[in-house]
């Protein structure tokens, strides 16, 4: 066996001999075995302690890694091999102790706890390891104590945990405490919470901390170390809580310097304390109340026990000091007494519970008592009777008095009885009894009077061959019910009379003893007043339905000018601020040629375009946008549309059309119902959003009927252009709103809710209306009526291709432009100059005629239409009436259509200008 001083170490690491005696002598000291693995043979050397701790036998001999391994534990192996591979790699060397098993040749697990060094040198030109050397020590007994340890400290854990008991520890001198997570717990912490003595403090309510503080010190000044006592705390999220506080002082210096102890939550014994004295309340009031008194009797003593309640009973002070049997003696009534005596004798004797009445005196007056026990046996033999005495006086009485009621109702019952059959007798309806087939057991005579028939002819007939045939199923169904014991509601039926007419009776029929007991009432004329009344009311909610409908109607156009009325406004300076937009973006596109910048041009135009769109729309739900309806063949213009409709739906949604053959013409707006159809389509797309099949068909309409909704057609002849679509539908709160302006269903910035409102206000402002029918899940078909045009519609030539025309060659000619507004009338200017024009121009009507009673030659007037003080159909008249040949544009963005029909569609430029209409028009008006 070699010694620690003749294992070859690292030059460095060598020390004097008595170095090496001191080492080898502080490991035998130690009980440490020393090992070294030589990692370039492959061998380990291991001292005498060291095969002694691995359970190998004793040897000089060198070990391989085999052996080595062989005696750890199995279980230990996977993490023995990981640590020594990261220890002994160059790029990691990890060097940390580690604990494992080892397995002895006869069974015995140990725990050792090895620590090594591992030395690295160049071999083949890499560094690697070369050596590892390391001590080995056997702490099986160190493990054993830590587990043991650790064992008891969780059941004292789980004791605390099972308790709910929190420990906690305060430095008194620094006010400080510490506690368990159980302890922030049980004052409403977090488990993780480290709460300050402030935040804890807070939780007591007013008052109850200076109390458990003033019992704390009162304990010490007893000299009593150990102190316990409950008390109220508030969590912070405001529940109260019960706590049992135990507490120990610890002394330093004859001073309280620390204090340990448990805390416990006592809430719940608390609240169950506090419903049982809540419960004793209640059974003492219940018992005052009641007039109920609780006694216990010992038969072979004679002595009783009694509540306050009882001595109350008797009329007597509980607290006057007289006994029970003084009491009883002198307050029950002597010929009671022995009755009851007897009565409890046979009920101990035969163990059978007590239930008595009797008599007693209170202050001179008579009343009853009801005593109710039961015999119970003591384990020595005794017997005793527990029971309650309850003043019965008051149900006595009502008892008499219900006695002498009972006589008087048999008196009052035979004189109801005589009274009964005179009123059988005399009486105007029908009373009768059958058996349950029908037969006639008993009849008063108002059948004969009201039927005309005799007892004899009635009896000769079941009940129900009285009854008219068509009446007759309902009656046996009736009787069925009565037979099987069944409650019937009150019936009518039509019955034969003597002379072969009917009469209407209502019935109340009950069934009892195996017979059926009839009332009839003769309700003919009721029944003739009543269809006479129902027909009178049909009459009435039909004008109350036309009237609401009207009303709505009414609504709606009132809601729909007020809309107009501001529309109107809206778009006049609306218009003028997109002619101002649009027109400067035109002259700046002249003269910019930078690509990024031409860009944005176009973004600004798009913008304003989709700015003048959304004025449009506005005038067109509120019917106040300039129509030009013509005879139109929809067919037509559905299949014109059919690239566009199949491009705007996308692949995802099947386009189908269904046009019917001969289909009349319609007189419309060619380019308006152009919108239309498209709007509706692309709503129809949108409530499709995983696909489906949007259908178009064309029919002929003639409808009679007066209109249910508001915004539906009134009666007359219609071409029908119907748009359905398989989507989502609607319910019918939103259907019933699809029409207003601004409504939607869709997310904020994918739709301004005018689009449908648009298609009503044309249709309507066309002289047509529009129905809906939709369901959740069943899709939406939208059917717009447009009224028939009695001309044949006629097909439209193509409009001539627009293009800027170049100044002719005779001359610049002069053109007078009047407008209000200064950026318009500037942007028009320049439009106009572009045309070959010279432009004189004026800010008032006034201001334009003076110049043409100046200008020599003035070729054309181009005028706002909406000015203030004169506006523009004012300053054409005058200037015609100077000028009869004087060709005149208007230019406007105002939407009183009749303020524009008296100018005429060919000579209005609507505001903002879009492409070259303004050139197109000023071209036609002066004639070049």
């Amino acid at each position: 066996m070699q010694h620690p001083a003749d294992f070859p170490l690292p030059a460095s690491a060598r020390a004097p001999s008595n170095s090496q005696a001191r080492l080898e002598l502080a490991t035998r000291a130690a009980r440490l075995g020393i090992w070294d693995w030589n990692l370039l043979d492959g061998t380990f050397v291991y001292s005498d302690r060291a095969r002694e701790i691995c359970g190998l036998p004793p040897g000089e001999e060198p070990l391989r890694l085999e052996q080595v391994q062989a005696c750890t534990h199995p279980d230990d192996l996977p993490r023995t091999r990981a640590m020594l591979q990261r220890a002994l790699d160059p790029a990691i060397r990890e060097n940390v102790p580690y604990e494992y098993r080892v397995v002895h040749a006869d069974g015995t697990v140990r725990w050792v706890l090895a620590h090594g060094a591992v030395e690295f040198a160049p071999v083949d030109g890499a560094e690697r390891a070369v050596r590892y050397t390391g001590t080995l020590q056997d702490i099986t007994e160190q493990r054993q104590l830590r587990e043991a340890l650790e064992s008891s400290r969780a059941r004292l854990q789980l004791a605390l945990d099972a308790g709910r008991m929190a420990v906690w520890e305060a430095d008194l001198r620094n006010d400080v405490i510490h506690g368990s997570a159980q302890f922030n717990r049980l004052l409403g912490f977090p488990e993780d919470a480290s709460p300050t003595m402030e935040q804890i403090r807070a939780g007591y309510p007013p008052g109850e901390r200076e109390r458990v503080e003033q019992e704390g010190r009162a304990a010490l000044a007893r000299g009593e170390l150990f102190f316990e006592t409950e008390y109220r705390y508030c969590w912070p999220s405001g529940e109260l809580r019960w706590l049992l506080l135990r507490a120990q002082t610890l002394f330093e210096d004859g001073q309280p310097s620390r204090a340990v102890g448990v805390l416990m939550d006592v809430t719940a014994r608390h609240r169950v304390e506090e419903k049982l004295r809540t419960s004793e309340a209640r059974l003492k009031l219940a018992q005052r109340v009641g007039d109920i008194g609780v006694w216990e009797w010992e038969l072979s003593s004679g002595n009783a026990r009694w509540s306050p309640e009882m001595y109350m009973l008797f009329g007597v002070d509980p607290q006057a000091g007289i006994s029970p049997e003084q009491v009883w003696r002198e307050g029950v009534l002597a010929k009671d007494r022995a009755a009851v005596d007897e009565a409890v004798r046979r009920s101990t004797e035969g163990g059978r519970p007590l239930d008595i009445e009797f008599r007693i005196r209170v202050h001179g007056e008579t009343r009853w008592l009801r005593s109710k026990g039961t015999p119970v046996t003591t384990p020595d033999g005794r017997v005793r009777m527990i029971g309650v005495n309850q003043d019965v006086t008051r149900a006595h009485r009502q008892k008499l008095a219900l006695e002498d009621r009972n006589r008087a109702l048999q008196e009052q019952a035979v004189q109801i009885g005589r009274e009964r059959e005179r009123l059988f007798e005399l009486s105007r309806d029908m009373f009768g009894v059958l058996g349950f087939d029908g037969s006639f057991r008993a009849a008063n005579p108002a059948w004969s009077r009201i039927l005309g028939h005799d007892e004899a002819s009635l009896f000769a007939r079941p009940f129900l061959e009285w009854i008219h045939p068509e009446d007759r199923m309902a009656a046996a169904a009736v009787m069925d019910g009565l037979e099987r014991g069944e409650p019937v509601p009150p019936f009518e039926s039509r019955m034969q009379t003597s002379h072969g007419g009917w009469r209407w009776i209502a019935w109340t029929a009950v069934a009892e003893d195996e017979l059926v007991y009839l009332v009839g009432r003769d309700a003919t004329h009721e029944k003739l007043a009543a269809q006479e009344l129902e027909a009178a009311n049909r009459q009435l909610r039909q004008q109350i339905e036309g009237r609401e409908r009207v009303e709505a109607t009414l609504r709606q156009m009132q809601r729909l000018e007020a809309v107009g009325q501001l529309t109107s406004g809206v778009a006049h300076d609306f218009n003028n601020l997109l002619t101002i937009v649009l027109g400067n973006i035109d002259l700046l596109e002249m003269v910019v040629q930078e690509p990024k910048v031409r860009r944005r041009l176009e973004l600004m135009r798009q913008a304003a375009l989709r700015g003048a769109t959304l004025t449009s729309q506005l005038l067109a739900f509120s019917r106040r946008q300039r129509l030009e309806p013509k005879a139109l063949d929809l067919n037509g213009t559905v299949h014109g549309m059919s690239e566009l409709l199949k491009s705007t739906m996308g692949g995802s949604v099947e386009v189908t059309t269904r046009l019917q053959p001969g289909l009349w013409s319609a007189l419309v707006d060619p380019t308006q119902i152009e919108l239309v159809i498209l709007n509706l389509a692309i709503n129809a797309r949108d409530a499709m959003p995983v696909g489906g099949s949007l259908t178009i068909e064309t029919a002929n309409a003639s409808l009679a009927e007066e209109p249910q909704q508001p915004g539906e057609p009134g009666p007359g002849d219609y071409v029908v252009i119907a748009v359905a679509d398989t989507g989502t539908g609607m319910t019918d709160e939103v259907r019933a709103r699809v029409f207003e302006p601004f409504f939607t269903t869709k997310d904020v910035g994918k739709g301004s809710g005018l689009g449908l409102a648009q298609v009503l206000g044309f249709v309507q402002q066309s002289g047509g209306g529009v129905r809906v029918q939709s369901a959740p899940g069943a899709g939406t078909t939208v059917r717009v009526y447009l009224p028939r045009a009695r001309a044949l519609a006629v097909a439209e030539d193509a409009a001539p291709a627009t293009r800027h025309r170049a100044p002719t060659h005779r001359g610049r000619r002069l053109a007078l432009l009047v407008d209000d507004d200064v950026a318009v009338r500037d942007v028009t200017a320049a439009r106009l100059r572009r045309l070959g024009f010279d432009v004189l121009e004026a800010g008032s009507g006034g201001a334009a005629l003076d110049l043409l009673d100046r200008a020599p030659q003035v070729d054309l007037l181009v005028a706002d239409f909406a000015m203030p003080g004169m506006n523009g159909a004012e300053v054409a008249r005058q200037a015609r009436s100077r000028r009869p040949e004087l060709p005149v544009l208007f230019v406007t963005g105002y939407a009183d259509q009749a303020a524009l029909a008296v100018v005429g569609d060919e000579r209005v430029v609507q505001k903002p200008f879009r492409d070259d209409e303004l050139e197109r028009m000023v071209l036609a008006a002066a004639g070049g």
